[in-house]
């Protein structure tokens, strides 16, 4: 299934942004700590020790997905900036030498 993520403000579209992903990432780190704290003090609520232990593995997974998302999404950022950068530097270049041609 694939999504629409946007870096659009988050009120103004229905597609996902970096900034959700952010919000969610951020979100399952806290919930993780939360229970490795909780582990660490042998206090599994309902849980039991290995249905925490399953927990806090999805929690873990689930933030490296997004984490991964959202450095890819960074780093397609930076490949586009990077050409629209060169892109305008070759434009730039070809202005002087058209200024300087007699």
């Amino acid at each position: 299934m694939a999504y629409n993520l946007t870096n659009e403000h988050p009120e103004q579209t229905p597609g996902l942004t970096k900034g959700d992903l952010a919000v969610a990432s951020f979100a399952l780190a806290e919930t993780f700590n939360s229970y490795l704290i909780s582990y660490e003090e042998e206090d599994y609520g309902e849980l039991t020790q290995e249905e925490m232990e399953t927990s806090m593995h999805r929690l873990r997974i689930a933030f490296i997905k997004i984490d991964s998302m959202l450095q890819a999404m960074n780093q397609q950022e930076d490949e586009m900036a990077l050409k629209e950068l060169e892109k305008e530097k070759e434009e730039s270049d070809e202005n002087q030498n058209e200024e300087t041609s007699p």
